[in-house]
């Protein structure tokens, strides 16, 4: 009985002192053994690799992914493509696979892929020899519209390029100090 009584009286010490604070893990704060490295391809030297990323930064940075919509390809407008198709001018244009590979083959032209997939223009005048598609009056409008927009979009500043201009434009140009914060209670006090 009395080996019990021992047995749990050195399992209880043991099951407190786990939830205790040790004295000397308060008195010595060990630094940091964390370190920070950049990665740096081999080969290169860490001045070479922080040239090689300003110049691809530098060239990132003159680029105009969409600001204007799609870039890869000269498209028409969905009023002009739908009456160019009840009138049985055009239909749908699907994918096709492997088209590159068909082109030069010989199996395919390069007017039977899709403008989309090949990076042209919806008339095929990008393809030297085609039959350039007639433009509807659809089309016509559109393009003039087109040109309109993208001046718009120059002279509006939605890029943030541009400085603003308008009754608004002051206000946004202030800084305003934001208000100080306070400790509410539940939304009480």
């Amino acid at each position: 009985m009395m080996k019990n009584t021992i047995a749990a009286l050195i399992v209880i010490v043991h099951g407190i002192s786990a939830f205790t604070i040790h004295p000397m893990g308060l008195a010595t704060a060990r630094p940091s053994l964390l370190v920070l490295n950049e990665y740096i391809p081999s080969g290169m030297t860490p001045e070479q690799w922080r040239k090689k990323k300003a110049k691809e930064t530098e060239a990132l940075s003159k680029k105009e992914f969409g600001r204007m919509g799609p870039k890869g390809f000269k498209s028409r407008s969905l009023q002009s493509f739908q009456e160019d198709l009840e009138k049985g001018k055009t239909g749908h244009l699907m994918p096709v696979m492997f088209a590159k590979d068909l082109v030069k083959k010989g199996k395919i032209k390069p007017q039977d892929v899709p403008y989309m997939q090949r990076g042209g223009s919806w008339d095929d005048s990008d393809i030297k020899g085609a039959k350039k598609k007639e433009w509807n009056n659809s089309d016509k409008k559109y393009k003039g519209k087109e040109e309109l927009w993208k001046s718009t979009a120059r002279s509006i500043g939605w890029s943030g390029a541009t400085p603003r201009k308008g009754p608004g434009a002051a206000a946004a140009q202030e800084k305003v100090s934001p208000k100080p914060k306070t400790k509410k209670l539940f939304g009480l006090f």
